[in-house]
C-alpha cells in the first residue's frame, strides 16, 4: 500500500491543524505540526505578524523531525509548513534524496466571510477587530499564492522531482464533512482490492457478503507490500464470485485480538460471516487462490 504523505495548507479559520491531527490519528501515522515543532516559525496573530524564523532555521528543524524512523517508515501529515516558496522547494529537493515520492498537497479553501465569522467568534481571540481579521486573511492569501501555484505546476507538469498531487477541498463545509473529504483522498489508488475504513464497515460486509477475503496490512510493513499486488490480482480474478478487500492494521488494531491474528500480513477468508481460514505471512499467489477455491466448493 502506498505510504500516506500529506501537506495540509489553509487560511486562518479553516482548522488546518485540527484536521491534520484528526487525519493522522485516523490513519495511525505521525502528525507533524510546525505550530508545535517550531512555534517561532509560525506567524503571530497580530495584525502585522510575519513568519518569525528564517527559511534555513525552519528547514533544519524539519529535517531533524523527518529523519526520525516513524516519519520515514509510516508516512505523515504535515501542517504549518511550508510558509514560503523557498521552503516548499527546499523540502521537495531534500525529501526526493530519500527516494521518497512527492507528497499530496491539500489546500482547505473557504469563503472569506465565513472565515471572518469563525475567527471573530474564536474564544482565544476576544474583541479582535474585523478589520484586523480581514488584513490577516489578505496577508495569508498573498503569502500562500506562490506556494499554491508551485504545487499546481508540479501536479500538472511533473519535473525531475516527480509528480505531486494537488487538491483543493471546500473548507466552508462542516468539520465532519471536510474530515470525510480528506479521508477519501487517502483511499485513492488502493488497487483492485478496495480499503475497508473501519470495523463497522467490516461487520457490514460480513453480514452481507457470502464470500469475503480481507487482507490485514500496514503501510510500513515490508512483507505486506509483497502481498498487496497478489491480493489485487485475487480481487480481479474472483470479482464475480468473491469480495476481496484490505484493511489497515494501524487504524484497526482491535481486529488482531478479535480474530486471533498472530502477525501481519494476514489474509482472512470468510464464508457467510464466519472466519474459515487465515494465511499469515507472505504466500505464493496459488495459495491465496486455492483458499478462495475452497470457499467456493
Amino acid at each position: 500500500m502506498k505510504i500516506k504523505q500529506f501537506i495540509l495548507l489553509g487560511p486562518p479559520g479553516a482548522a488546518v491543524q485540527e484536521h491534520a491531527a484528526a487525519l493522522a490519528k485516523r490513519w495511525g501515522i505521525p502528525h507533524v505540526s510546525m505550530g508545535v515543532l517550531m512555534p517561532e516559525a509560525i506567524a503571530s496573530d497580530t495584525a502585522d505578524g510575519d513568519a518569525a524564523a528564517p527559511d534555513a532555521a525552519v528547514m533544519k528543524r524539519i529535517r531533524q523531525r523527518f529523519e526520525q524512523p516513524d516519519v520515514v517508515l509510516k508516512g505523515w501529515v504535515l501542517d504549518g509548513f511550508p510558509r514560503t516558496l523557498a521552503q516548499a522547494q527546499a523540502f521537495d529537493e531534500w525529501w526526493a534524496k530519500f527516494g521518497k515520492p512527492a507528497a499530496t498537497v491539500v489546500y482547505l479553501k473557504a469563503m472569506t466571510g465565513l472565515l471572518v465569522k469563525r475567527l471573530s467568534a474564536d474564544e482565544n481571540e476576544p474583541d479582535q477587530p474585523i478589520s484586523a481579521i480581514r488584513r490577516r486573511l489578505e496577508r495569508h492569501q498573498e503569502e500562500v499564492a506562490p506556494i499554491l501555484e508551485y504545487y499546481r505546476q508540479r501536479s500538472a507538469e511533473p519535473d525531475a522531482l516527480g509528480a505531486s498531487q494537488f487538491k483543493t477541498i471546500n473548507a466552508s463545509l462542516s468539520f465532519a464533512e471536510v474530515a470525510a473529504a480528506l479521508a477519501d483522498l487517502g483511499n485513492e489508488e488502493t488497487g483492485a482490492a478496495r480499503l475497508i475504513q473501519d470495523e463497522a464497515e467490516l461487520d457490514a460486509l460480513l453480514a452481507k457478503e457470502p464470500l469475503l477475503v480481507v487482507d490485514c496490512m500496514a503501510s510500513w510493513c515490508g512483507s505486506c507490500k509483497q502481498v498487496t499486488p497478489l491480493i489485487d490480482q485475487l480481487a480481479e480474478s474472483y470479482q464475480r464470485s468473491a469480495t476481496v478487500m484490505k484493511i489497515d492494521f494501524d487504524v484497526n488494531r482491535q481486529i488482531t485480538k478479535r480474530f486471533g491474528l498472530k502477525g501481519i500480513p494476514a489474509v482472512m477468508f470468510f464464508k457467510d460471516g464466519e472466519l474459515i481460514e487465515t494465511l499469515i505471512g507472505v504466500k505464493a499467489y496459488k495459495e491465496y487462490s486455492a483458499a478462495v477455491t475452497r470457499l467456493l466448493a
